[in-house]
């Protein structure tokens, strides 16, 4: 019996912010969510699997299922697998990577041929910000500007993350509700010279230079009360190679920065910190992912791979 076509696409995390770079800056990481799409009669049918499995929906409100009706008139149909990794509620860009994986979905199965700039306008639409969607939908390290469009903002080879997750969550909302309405203007002077100075350091391979070019007045002070371990985490900055330390996105989970040699025994120091801090949680060694969201088609006669962005 000849296996059915199906249209798998694949979606990475993504950090927000990177410190200085409130809602202008996001890098993509080498953690993703898998969907695998199926055309059969009958009428939708979702199935989750992995982070999430048992609570979020398995129906047309599913997030992904709800961005894939944004560009099909009917998902009767299909057979929608949720192959999730990134956790969930925990700053990696989770509700993006399914909004972005929905909407390359919808483009290569109704043939819409929706442009990169187009698929970030329409995430952003359902997200509400930019900055995660266009990380994931571009891939690597991006600066997000009016539009929206982003720029990729080249980054040194040996650069690597330890992405620290803890078990506790947090709402994008209520980090959003935690934020002061106006800061005091040498905050910003401050954090804007930050932000230049990262970028042109990551583009000139100035890795040494980071520790000095992290540092955030806008969020990062007002989000740090739900991060579970912070200010140990932070301590970590000098030692075991470790370059700066950021929240990633809205919390609570934090990016330490280091070179590629370095991350898995920055790994296993952080795992001790939270452990001796009593923060239940991991630490993932993580590399920029070069590759954004992508949909590849398997099975049936003719074997087709589409990058089905643009």
């Amino acid at each position: 019996m000849p296996e059915l076509e199906a249209l798998t696409v694949s979606a990475p995390a993504t950090s927000a912010n990177l410190g200085p770079g409130f809602d202008c800056l996001a890098v993509a990481l080498d953690l993703g969510n898998a969907v695998v799409i199926t055309r059969r009669p009958g009428p939708l049918e979702v199935r989750v699997t992995g982070e999430g499995a048992g609570e979020l929906a398995e129906d047309g409100s599913n997030l992904v299922c709800r961005a894939l009706a944004t560009g099909l008139p009917s998902l009767d149909g299909l057979a929608v697998e949720c192959r999730n990794r990134i956790p969930l509620g925990r700053g990696l860009g989770s509700s993006s990577a399914a909004v972005c994986a929905g909407l390359v979905a919808a483009n290569a199965l109704g043939g819409l041929r929706w442009t990169p700039d187009e698929l970030l306008a329409r995430v952003t639409a359902l997200e509400g910000h930019a900055d995660n969607a266009a990380a994931c939908i571009a891939g690597g390290m991006v600066a997000v500007r009016p539009g929206p469009r982003s720029d990729a903002v080249p980054v040194p080879e040996d650069l690597a993350f330890v992405v620290v997750i803890p078990e506790a969550r947090t709402s994008t909302d209520a980090a959003r509700l935690a934020l002061p309405a106006t800061v005091p203007l040498a905050d910003a002077a401050v954090t804007l010279a930050h932000a230049v100075g990262l970028t042109l350091a990551l583009g000139e391979g100035r890795l040494d230079d980071l520790p000095g070019l992290l540092g955030d007045r806008l969020h990062e002070p007002h989000r740090e009360a739900a991060v579970p371990a912070v200010d140990a985490l932070r301590g970590l900055v000098g030692r075991a190679g470790c370059l700066g330390a950021t929240i990633s996105g809205s919390g609570p989970s934090m990016l330490l920065w280091c070179r590629s040699d370095d991350a898995g025994a920055l790994a296993a120091e952080a795992e001790r910190v939270l452990a001796r801090a009593g923060a239940p949680g991991r630490a993932r060694p993580s590399r920029v992912s070069a590759a954004g969201v992508r949909a590849r088609w398997t099975g049936g006669a003719d074997l087709r791979l589409a990058r089905a962005v643009g």
